[in-house]
């Protein structure tokens, strides 16, 4: 046990952040460009700005973790949804998606996104569940921000919760209220998060965890956990 705890610290403390400033440069001018990128088979175009979804794992690994389930006919909400590649890949699964962001740019691009897949996503420009007022959904998928600090521009908002987590808390409030009666909620976050916190903001909105896995990706532990009503 002592042994594992060891190496589970060099690994966070000396490797992943020798391995991510090895990568920073690299990251940072991408970010600045429009690129096409393949995500699960789909084409996508990023755009500065937008969350990327090939530099940061959270996304594919949240988007492997929903399309081995089997998704067909679902009705499904991704929130966030940033240049859209959860939603484009539950599309592309079958299922019936609503993709939603509060970031103008981003509601363009997964609409550009999806169109040039040929897949049919409804793109909403919502502040978390501003705009979806008496709908509900069998699947709620969020790769959430959380960082405990506020954020000050859109693109901020997809790494920062607020200081206390207020994002997180209001999804999972959400939740409690847009979540079909069997649905679930699928989230993702790192092993930097606070683990308790999120499970905490989830419980108070009177669902339970029913399922958590973690992956490894750069170095990095995720965490993709499934809620449902309790």
């Amino acid at each position: 046990m002592l042994a594992t705890e060891v190496l589970r610290a060099v690994r966070r403390r000396i490797a992943r952040p020798l391995l991510h400033g090895l990568r920073r440069p690299l990251v940072l001018r991408s970010l600045e460009r429009v690129s096409e990128v393949r995500f699960l088979g789909h084409r996508l175009r990023t755009e500065p700005g937008v969350f990327h979804p090939t530099f940061f794992s959270s996304s594919k690994i949240l988007a492997e973790a929903l399309v081995s389930r089997d998704v067909r006919g679902l009705r499904a909400l991704d929130m966030g949804t940033g240049t859209g590649p959860i939603a484009i890949a539950l599309a592309g699964a079958g299922a019936v998606v609503t993709a939603c962001d509060r970031n103008p740019a981003a509601v363009s691009l997964t609409r550009a996104n999806a169109a040039d897949n040929g897949l049919t996503v409804e793109v909403i420009e919502s502040d978390l569940f501003a705009a979806l007022d008496g709908r509900t959904f069998d699947l709620i998928d969020f790769n959430i921000p959380f960082y405990p600090t506020d954020p000050t521009t859109h693109f901020e908002a997809a790494f920062r919760a607020g200081k206390n987590l207020e994002t997180v808390r209001r999804f999972a409030d959400g939740c409690g209220v847009h979540l079909a009666a069997e649905g679930q909620v699928v989230i993702v976050f790192s092993e930097d998060c606070d683990r308790v916190a999120i499970f905490a903001a989830f419980a108070s909105a009177g669902l339970v965890v029913v399922d958590e896995r973690l992956t490894r990706s750069l170095l990095e532990e995720f965490h993709v956990v499934s809620c449902r009503r309790g």
